[in-house]
């Protein structure tokens, strides 16, 4: 629907924390990064997942309607932003729908009230959720990667530093539900219980 607009996907963590990919961990019999996918398909024209070489098989061999590719190597594992810089390498677009793997809560409401706030001159939309910044699900402007390419070179891996050098709109967002990751299994047990639970 959205002219000049792609999806990224970032799917490169080691989940460390959680334990096993999250990409593939489920909620209500859905992995997470289905739920990515189904939020941003009717704003994009196309979807890049970036994932790492070592889980690239288990994504091409799921049924999934994107393109899976992995960091340019001159970048990779350098984060997020290596896997963001390395989408916008892959797809060219004005503008890019952001997200990682774990907000299986994401929806496509979330997307549009950032896409409301695109206009001349912003090279970043990115939520401010009570109070907190969410860097990695934003909308990036196409002129925002060539900054992104010197600050990966010189090893400055922080979003936040990008957006201090850049034209970023800031929206404030009360609700954290489509917003809230799941870093531990502990995170995805409570959701089940609470689900349980009724409340």
């Amino acid at each position: 629907m959205g002219k000049g607009v792609s999806g990224i996907i970032v799917a490169g963590g080691k989940s460390s924390r959680f334990g096993s990919p999250k990409a593939f961990a489920e909620k209500d019999g859905i992995p997470f990064y289905q739920y990515t996918i189904a939020a941003m398909e009717p704003l994009v024209e196309s979807i890049v997942l970036v994932s790492s070489s070592e889980l690239i098989t288990k994504f091409t061999s799921e049924d999934t309607s994107c393109k899976i590719i992995t960091d340019n190597p001159a970048i990779a594992g350098l984060g997020p932003l290596a896997g963001i810089y390395s989408g916008m390498e892959h797809l060219t677009s004005e503008w890019y729908l952001i997200s990682p793997i774990d907000t299986p809560f994401i929806n496509t409401r979330t997307y549009e009230i950032l896409l409301d706030h695109i206009g001349a001159g912003k090279e970043a939309i990115v939520p401010i959720v009570n109070g907190r910044l969410e860097p990695l699900i934003s909308i990036f402007h196409c002129s925002i990667k060539e900054k992104m390419k010197e600050q990966l070179r010189c090893n400055m891996l922080a979003p936040r530093q990008l957006f201090q050098n850049s034209q970023v709109a800031y929206v404030e967002f009360d609700d954290d539900n489509p917003f809230r990751n799941i870093n531990y299994q502990e995170d995805l047990e409570r959701y089940i219980k609470t689900k349980e639970g009724g409340s």
